[in-house]
Protein backbone atom coordinates (compact mmCIF):
# COMPACT_ATOMS: atom_id res chain seq x y z
CA UNK A 1 0.00 0.00 0.00
CA UNK A 2 1.42 3.38 -0.96
CA UNK A 3 1.86 6.19 1.52
CA UNK A 4 -0.79 8.27 -0.19
CA UNK A 5 -3.26 5.41 -0.18
CA UNK A 6 -2.59 4.73 3.49
CA UNK A 7 -2.98 8.41 4.29
CA UNK A 8 -6.34 8.57 2.51
CA UNK A 9 -7.45 5.41 4.29
CA UNK A 10 -6.52 6.88 7.67
CA UNK A 11 -8.29 10.13 6.82
CA UNK A 12 -11.36 8.13 5.81
CA UNK A 13 -11.33 6.27 9.14
CA UNK A 14 -11.02 9.55 11.02
CA UNK A 15 -13.95 10.92 9.06
CA UNK A 16 -15.96 7.80 9.94
CA UNK A 17 -15.35 8.47 13.63
CA UNK A 18 -16.46 12.07 13.21
CA UNK A 19 -19.47 10.83 11.29
CA UNK A 20 -20.48 8.59 14.20
CA UNK A 21 -20.06 11.46 16.66
CA UNK A 22 -22.19 13.73 14.51
CA UNK A 23 -24.85 11.05 14.12
CA UNK A 24 -24.89 10.55 17.89
CA UNK A 25 -25.25 14.32 18.45
CA UNK A 26 -28.09 14.45 15.92
CA UNK A 27 -29.81 11.56 17.68
CA UNK A 28 -29.56 13.46 20.96
CA UNK A 29 -31.09 16.56 19.38
CA UNK A 30 -33.95 14.52 17.94
CA UNK A 31 -34.58 12.94 21.35
CA UNK A 32 -34.62 16.36 23.01
CA UNK A 33 -37.00 17.63 20.36
CA UNK A 34 -39.40 14.74 20.92
CA UNK A 35 -39.36 15.27 24.71
CA UNK A 36 -39.95 19.00 24.34
CA UNK A 37 -42.78 18.46 21.86
CA UNK A 38 -44.44 16.12 24.36
CA UNK A 39 -43.93 18.65 27.17
CA UNK A 40 -45.34 21.44 25.00
CA UNK A 41 -48.43 19.35 24.28
CA UNK A 42 -48.92 18.56 27.98
CA UNK A 43 -48.58 22.24 28.88
CA UNK A 44 -51.14 23.18 26.24
CA UNK A 45 -53.56 20.62 27.69
CA UNK A 46 -52.97 21.90 31.24
CA UNK A 47 -53.55 25.48 30.13
CA UNK A 48 -56.88 24.61 28.53
CA UNK A 49 -57.92 22.67 31.67
CA UNK A 50 -56.90 25.61 33.86
CA UNK A 51 -59.03 28.06 31.87
CA UNK A 52 -62.28 26.08 31.92
CA UNK A 53 -63.11 25.82 35.61
CA UNK A 54 -66.66 26.87 36.27
CA UNK A 55 -68.53 27.62 39.43
CA UNK A 56 -67.83 29.74 42.48
CA UNK A 57 -64.22 29.88 43.62
CA UNK A 58 -62.38 31.39 46.51
CA UNK A 59 -59.98 34.28 46.12
CA UNK A 60 -57.07 32.00 46.94
CA UNK A 61 -58.19 29.52 44.25
CA UNK A 62 -58.42 32.34 41.69
CA UNK A 63 -54.95 33.61 42.61
CA UNK A 64 -53.55 30.10 42.48
CA UNK A 65 -55.14 29.44 39.10
CA UNK A 66 -53.82 32.74 37.72
CA UNK A 67 -50.34 32.09 39.11
CA UNK A 68 -50.13 28.57 37.75
CA UNK A 69 -51.61 29.74 34.46
CA UNK A 70 -48.85 32.33 34.10
CA UNK A 71 -46.19 29.79 35.04
CA UNK A 72 -47.50 27.24 32.54
CA UNK A 73 -47.71 29.91 29.83
CA UNK A 74 -44.10 30.91 30.49
CA UNK A 75 -42.99 27.29 30.38
CA UNK A 76 -44.95 26.75 27.17
CA UNK A 77 -43.29 29.81 25.62
CA UNK A 78 -39.88 28.52 26.76
CA UNK A 79 -40.61 25.09 25.25
CA UNK A 80 -41.80 26.70 21.99
CA UNK A 81 -38.63 28.80 21.73
CA UNK A 82 -36.47 25.79 22.54
CA UNK A 83 -38.26 23.74 19.86
CA UNK A 84 -37.59 26.46 17.29
CA UNK A 85 -33.94 26.51 18.30
CA UNK A 86 -33.74 22.70 18.11
CA UNK A 87 -35.28 22.76 14.63
CA UNK A 88 -32.46 25.02 13.46
CA UNK A 89 -29.85 22.91 15.26
CA UNK A 90 -31.22 19.71 13.73
CA UNK A 91 -31.06 21.14 10.22
CA UNK A 92 -27.49 22.27 10.88
CA UNK A 93 -26.53 18.87 12.29
CA UNK A 94 -28.10 17.09 9.32
CA UNK A 95 -26.16 19.33 6.94
CA UNK A 96 -22.92 18.61 8.79
CA UNK A 97 -23.68 14.90 8.76
CA UNK A 98 -24.35 14.91 5.03
CA UNK A 99 -21.15 16.87 4.41
CA UNK A 100 -19.19 14.42 6.53
CA UNK A 101 -20.68 11.44 4.66
CA UNK A 102 -19.77 13.04 1.37
CA UNK A 103 -16.23 13.74 2.56
CA UNK A 104 -15.82 10.17 3.79
CA UNK A 105 -17.03 8.82 0.47
CA UNK A 106 -14.65 11.08 -1.45
CA UNK A 107 -11.71 10.02 0.72
CA UNK A 108 -12.64 6.37 0.18
CA UNK A 109 -12.67 6.86 -3.57
CA UNK A 110 -9.30 8.61 -3.48
CA UNK A 111 -7.83 5.85 -1.31
CA UNK A 112 -9.12 3.22 -3.72
CA UNK A 113 -7.78 5.10 -6.75
CA UNK A 114 -4.35 5.53 -5.13
CA UNK A 115 -4.27 1.85 -4.20
CA UNK A 116 -5.13 0.87 -7.78
CA UNK A 117 -2.39 3.18 -9.10
CA UNK A 118 0.08 1.61 -6.68
CA UNK A 119 -0.89 -1.88 -7.84
CA UNK A 120 -0.47 -0.89 -11.50
CA UNK A 121 2.95 0.59 -10.82
CA UNK A 122 4.00 -2.55 -8.95
CA UNK A 123 2.82 -4.72 -11.86
CA UNK A 124 4.79 -2.57 -14.32
CA UNK A 125 7.94 -2.92 -12.25
CA UNK A 126 7.38 -6.66 -11.93
CA UNK A 127 6.92 -7.00 -15.69
CA UNK A 128 10.10 -5.07 -16.38
CA UNK A 129 12.12 -7.15 -13.95
CA UNK A 130 10.70 -10.49 -15.05
CA UNK A 131 12.71 -12.31 -17.71
CA UNK A 132 10.99 -12.71 -21.02
CA UNK A 133 10.12 -16.25 -21.95
CA UNK A 134 10.34 -17.67 -25.38
CA UNK A 135 7.45 -19.87 -26.25
CA UNK A 136 8.30 -22.82 -28.46
CA UNK A 137 5.88 -25.20 -30.03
Amino acid sequence: MSKKSRLYTLMMKKEKLLLRQKAHALDGLLTDQAKLAELNEKLANLLTENEHKAGPQTVQALRSRAHYGREMAEQKEFAKNRLEFLDIEIVTAQTRLAHSKQREQLLGEKAHAEHQDFIKEAEKVAEQLAPTRKVSF
